[in-house]
Formats: structure tokens, C-alpha cells, sequence
């Protein structure tokens, strides 16, 4: 190391202690690494690729390259795919699914701060993906919530299936009270009756069987888990509004098996109607699943917060099988 560099570094090191701040390494970013999954993936090479371009928006600015996909889902809402390499075209399967919503970066604004559901701010307009992680108090940008779909090493962590609570971003500072987000992001709003449509020609499965006809459409991830889209209606000519993005997981009605309680509803692999398979006899086959809302909107009596819904439909599963 040369002289002169030093003592530049022992004194940026004191100017760093005497703030309060340590030498600490740095935290594992989202996109610090490329994900393994656990699970070979369902999907082929024109399935990866269309997917991708059923989320072509880009909600960040600056120069800076996400690693997931988006679409908008409203003025204040995103929904996203990540898959378990950067690219598309380098990618094997999905990793995540997600929500971004517009905020800013202050502890009093962070959505779902109780639960940490959105663990992760980043900065709408940055240079680098990287340098627009966090930032300084009250900045603009977007809190994420990530959806595991599988089970997932991700910078050195065992993952998942679920939210990914321990996904790293720095602590928002507070900023005394909450703070509204203050910038506009061209094309930002509800989907178009063209971007719904191609969301339904990338969701096009029904795996509930006996006659059952769910309110969403769903889209093998691999042979254990299904990733799902609950519009306002589920028909793409009259579908107006996304309302859920989520995973359903294959398994048995029993305490034993909800991956987490996050998984609010067991759905009945067959029944005679849609309504009649909710939750079931102990060890009944179907699936668990989980519902993240893509907005702000009110259903059956009660306002739905962007974010995982862990009161939607609970079906309390058995203590034993």
C-alpha cells in the first residue's frame, strides 16, 4: 500500500467511528448473485422469454438495469418476475414474484413495517442498480416485497417458498412523520386492456379439477408449485384491475404441511365447485397458497393493502393428518 494512502485511510476510518458507524462488511444486495433453485424448473425457453415480455415497464430510471421484470399494475404499484439469473435469455426458471410500491425512504413511510414485508427501498432514479439501494432520508423510490417460489440459496441464505423476510436493504431512517412520495414515472397506472391480455396469454392454466372454476388463472413453475393472477374479473375482456399476484404450492390439508402462515388458504384439488373446496378433511390433496396484493382496493368488506393479504380466505388447517 503507498505512504500517502494510509493515513487517508486511518482517517476515514476515525471520521467513520467517531459518527457511530463500524468497519462492518457490507450487506448481501438483491441482485449481488445469481440464485440457485432447488426445484428443475417447468418452464422452456419460449415460456421464459414470453413471460419476460408480459412485463416489458421499467419503473426505475438513471441508467440503472433491474434484475427482475415489471409491469404496472397502478399509479402507485408495480408487479415483478425475477428469474434465477439477471437476464431472461441466461435464465433456467423463476425465482421471485413481487411488488414495488412508491414511497419514500423513512421508517414512518415503510409499508407493512410491523411485519417486514418490504424489507427492500430503492431509489427510482440512481446511476447503478446497486447505488440505488436505500439512500438519504425521504428520497423517492420504492419499497419491494419478494416472493419466494421455490426453495432458494440467494447470496449465501436458504430461502423460501414465501415472503422473503430476511432479503437485506439498510434501516430506513425516520423523518419525524410519514412523507409522500412527490415524483411521477412516465406510463405508470392501471393495465391497458392489451397488457391484460397478454398477462392471460401467459396465465393460462386451471389445475383444480372436478368441475371447479377459480376466480385466477395459474402457470406451472415446476412440478410443485403454480404461480397465480387474480384480476377484478377473470376474463380478459372484461378484466379492469390486478388485484393478486401469488403461488400456490402442492401438498396436504394439515398444520404439518403450510409452508408459513403467510399461506392463508387451502384449496381442495377436487371438488364438485369452486366453493366447496375450500380447506377439507385432514390430508386432503390440493394446495396451499399465498395472495400479494398488487393494489389498494376494497373486497367482501374490507380495504386490501398493496402487499401479502394474510387474512385472505383462511382456512385453518388441522392439528394432525
Amino acid at each position: 500500500m503507498p505512504r500517502r494512502t494510509l493515513p487517508l485511510l486511518m482517517a476515514a476510518m476515525a471520521t467513520i467511528l467517531a459518527c457511530g458507524g463500524s468497519a462492518s462488511p457490507p450487506v448481501a444486495r438483491p441482485d449481488s448473485a445469481n440464485i440457485a433453485l432447488s426445484t428443475p424448473s417447468s418452464l422452456s425457453r419460449a415460456d421464459l422469454t414470453g413471460l419476460a415480455a408480459a412485463f416489458p415497464d421499467a419503473p426505475f430510471t438513471g441508467g440503472q438495469v433491474a434484475p427482475f421484470v415489471a409491469r404496472w399494475a397502478s399509479d402507485a404499484t408495480f408487479v415483478f418476475v425475477q428469474f434465477d439469473r439477471p437476464k431472461a435469455a441466461d435464465a433456467s426458471g423463476v425465482a421471485y414474484l413481487g411488488v414495488g410500491e412508491k414511497g419514500t425512504f423513512c421508517s414512518e413511510s415503510q409499508p407493512d413495517s410491523a411485519a417486514g414485508g418490504f424489507p427492500v427501498f430503492h431509489r427510482a432514479d440512481a446511476p447503478t442498480w446497486s447505488a440505488g439501494v436505500g439512500g438519504r432520508a425521504g428520497e423517492n423510490g420504492y419499497w419491494l416485497s419478494y416472493l419466494a417460489v421455490d426453495r432458494l440459496r440467494a447470496g449465501g441464505r436458504s430461502v423460501g417458498p414465501g415472503i422473503d423476510y430476511g432479503m437485506s436493504g439498510p434501516r430506513p431512517p425516520s423523518c419525524g412523520s410519514a412523507r409522500p412520495a412527490t415524483f411521477e414515472t412516465p406510463g405508470a397506472g392501471k393495465m391497458t386492456p392489451e397488457a391484460i391480455g397478454r398477462i392471460f396469454s401467459v396465465f393460462t392454466e386451471n389445475p383444480l379439477q372436478g368441475g371447479q372454476v377459480p376466480p385466477r388463472m395459474y402457470r406451472t413453475l415446476n412440478h410443485q408449485v403454480l404461480a397465480f393472477v387474480q384480476f377484478d374479473h377473470n376474463a380478459a375482456d372484461k378484466a379492469t384491475e390486478l388485484r393478486y399476484i401469488g403461488i400456490a404450492e402442492k401438498s396436504k390439508f394439515c398444520a404439518s404441511t403450510q409452508p408459513t402462515r403467510d399461506f392463508t388458504h387451502f384449496h381442495d384439488l377436487i371438488a364438485p365447485a369452486y366453493a366447496q373446496g375450500h380447506g377439507g378433511a385432514p390430508g386432503t390433496i390440493g394446495f396451499w397458497g399465498t395472495w400479494v396484493a398488487a393494489e389498494s382496493f376494497e373486497s367482501q368488506g374490507r380495504q386490501v393493502s398493496p402487499g401479502v393479504d394474510r387474512e385472505f380466505s383462511p382456512t385453518p388447517p388441522p392439528s394432525s393428518c
